[in-house]
């Protein structure tokens, strides 16, 4: 097994490993360094089992439930897996279609963000050419935040930021109290400082007045997706991707239509962020 990173400011590439068969501790410590290191690892032409994907994502911890707000696109018969579709059959969707193509982190707003996700891909669409379509991008929020002038790092420190699932995805309800949570996130396992806002989930920074709060949320919004923080991840059959939802933010490319798509997700438990 070879770990290399990428040509770009985040990730890198597992090499020569079957991921399918157990994988012994010592290699296990190495793509957990170079995650920890790197943000977004990627391993590809694997083709995996559900309880080979399962495997390996409990290789790095336990893992989060779905059944709270998405239990309606399950992988039958392992409901620690998500299925991500565009796909129906017999008049019901198989997955959860978008995807989140807005900039976010996943579930941003409990108390425990999930650490990590891993996605496996099982079916990419492509175009007419044979290029894929679907693409995700990653941004560092690491790289994005040390390249901040020293004193807005100072300022941003000092505030936290509040959110909430329902005010992308309803009405105004009771169903998921909002949370608060550090602008300027301490990664809990490397203590790297990480700019923790995102477009899509992020609501307010309390304490400042409604238009300031918009104007400097929408200047981080915009400064963390510049090219230069950001990687491209261009789909293949039996990609496993995973990425971690404190150090980077992420983004779906929804221009595949109704060209089959199909992936498993499974997300790895989080912290008590301070």
């Amino acid at each position: 097994m070879r770990i290399e990173p990428l040509d770009a400011p985040l990730g890198c590439e597992v090499l020569d490993a079957d991921l399918s068969r157990p994988l012994d501790e010592g290699d296990i410590a190495a793509i957990r360094q170079a995650f920890l290191e790197h943000g977004v690892l990627i391993a590809r032409g694997q083709e995996l089992a559900e309880p080979e994907l399962i495997r390996f994502a409990r290789s790095f911890g336990p893992q989060e439930p779905y059944e709270s707000t998405l239990k309606d696109y399950l992988q039958p018969g392992h409901p620690e897996l998500l299925v991500l579709s565009n796909i129906v059959e017999n008049g019901r969707r198989l997955g959860v279609q978008d995807g989140g193509q807005y900039w976010h982190t996943d579930r941003s707003y409990v108390e425990r963000p999930a650490w990590s996700s891993v996605l496996h891909a099982k079916c990419v669409p492509s175009d007419a050419h044979g290029n894929p379509l679907g693409d995700t991008l990653f941004s560092s929020s690491v790289v994005a935040f040390a390249a901040l002038s020293a004193g807005e790092r100072a300022r941003l420190r000092t505030l936290r930021a509040r959110h909430e699932y329902v005010f992308r995805f309803s009405r105004p309800n009771d169903s998921m109290p909002a949370v608060d949570h550090p602008v300027v996130l301490r990664h809990p396992l490397t203590g790297a400082e990480c700019l923790y806002v995102n477009a899509g989930f992020t609501k307010e920074i309390p304490g400042l007045p409604p238009e300031e709060s918009r104007q400097l949320l929408e200047s981080l919004y915009e400064h963390a997706a510049r090219p230069e923080f950001v990687y491209r991840h261009r789909w293949q059959p039996g990609d496993v991707l995973m990425w971690d939802n404190y150090s980077t933010q992420h983004k779906a490319v929804g221009n595949y239509g109704e060209i089959p798509r199909l992936m498993w997700r499974a997300t790895i438990q989080g912290f008590a962020l301070h």
